[in-house]
């Protein structure tokens, strides 16, 4: 047997990617790894129930023998096998993210070649993860360019609201069998070809979208298409999604209602971010850079440029580096980087 992986979970931004990233290349080079630590960077240090249940799923998929996935644990031992396919039911169990459970297993079963259908139940719109919408808009399409067949559908909303024993959502995930991966380049930007502004709700009054959507008028120029959706059953809950799409990538920042903040805050703050991707003019945002260091990492190479990295990323560089031997160098190109790997 190889000798397992020790890892520090307090490393770099000390959170849940760390987990995830190593959960996903354990599977993938068969290397077993123990972590201690886990998420000693946050304020409610160790797993989350989301974070079990990123685990669990994990394990399913590769029948991994595991020690310490319970909450609040701290410490945890996995030995993976080998990727299988199939049916996956997970139930997180609260609002924690599903998208944070695809984000674990979506290359792992990728790179293991066999089809898999996954129905994840739990929080599809989280405040401290990728909503839905980037997975689907942002994330899956480059991996498809990458030669994945991969698809995920949004079967009913959940939101991270604070109130207990609320409804939960679901997601679907689909991976065809023999989508290997391949290298790819994002370098240049491209022209923006359409700004997208979507509203949604959940038993909260109409105004709320209409004083966001209104804020984004007056910031983002032409082409701009703007949508309220208004979501039965889940809620209350408010969230603002703004996408980019260039001719070579898109964007999708999110601003997400809170209990006393003013609608045209949330919005304002959108806006801000999504004027700091179009200033930087790079085809890779922040958020994106942070998931496309592990595919192409797995994919044995590759390059794109985006803004100077966040802890978050490198973090995620550091943990990449534990199980690959993959060079990968951050080099400067103005006010952005280059992220060359392999």
């Amino acid at each position: 047997m190889r000798l397992p992986v020790e890892i520090d979970g307090s490393r770099g931004e000390g959170g849940g990617q760390i987990l995830r990233t190593s959960l996903a290349l354990s599977a993938i080079t068969g290397r077993p790894f123990t972590m201690r630590n886990i998420r000693a960077g946050r304020a409610k240090p160790g797993l989350r129930r989301q974070h079990v249940a990123c685990v669990e799923a994990l394990a399913r998929l590769c029948g991994a023998t595991v020690h310490g996935a319970k909450v609040d644990s701290k410490y945890l031992e996995v030995t993976p096998g080998p990727i299988a396919g199939g049916e996956l039911a997970i139930d997180i169990g609260t609002a924690g993210s599903t998208t944070l459970v695809v984000q674990t297993i979506l290359v792992p079963a990728i790179a293991g070649g066999h089809a898999l259908r996954a129905t994840i139940r739990g929080g599809t719109h989280n405040p401290m993860a990728p909503p839905f919408e980037f997975l689907d808009r942002v994330f899956l399409p480059h991996l498809r360019a990458m030669g994945a067949d991969v698809s995920l559908v949004l079967d009913k909303h959940g939101f991270a609201t604070g109130e207990r024993g609320g409804p939960l959502g679901q997601l679907t995930l689909e991976v065809r069998a023999g989508g290997a991966l391949r290298p790819m380049q994002l370098l240049e930007a491209g022209a923006i070809v359409q700004r997208r502004a979507t509203a949604i709700l959940s038993r909260l009054p109409t105004h709320i979208a209409d004083r966001e959507l209104a804020i984004v008028r007056e910031r983002l120029a032409e082409p701009l298409t703007c949508e309220v959706i208004e979501v039965a059953g889940a809620g209350p809950a408010n969230l603002l999604m703004i996408e980019l799409e260039r001719e070579h990538a898109r964007e999708l920042v999110t601003g997400f209602g809170e209990k006393g903040v003013r609608a045209e805050l949330v919005a304002t703050r959108a806006c801000d971010e999504a004027a700091a991707y179009l200033d930087a003019n790079v085809p890779v945002g922040a958020h994106l850079a942070d998931q496309l260091v592990l595919p192409l990492a797995v994919a044995g190479g590759g390059r794109f440029r985006c803004a100077p990295l966040s802890l978050h990323a490198t973090t995620n560089v550091d943990t990449i580096a534990l199980f690959l031997d993959l060079p990968i160098r951050v080099e400067p190109d103005g006010d952005a980087v280059i992220v060359n790997m392999g």
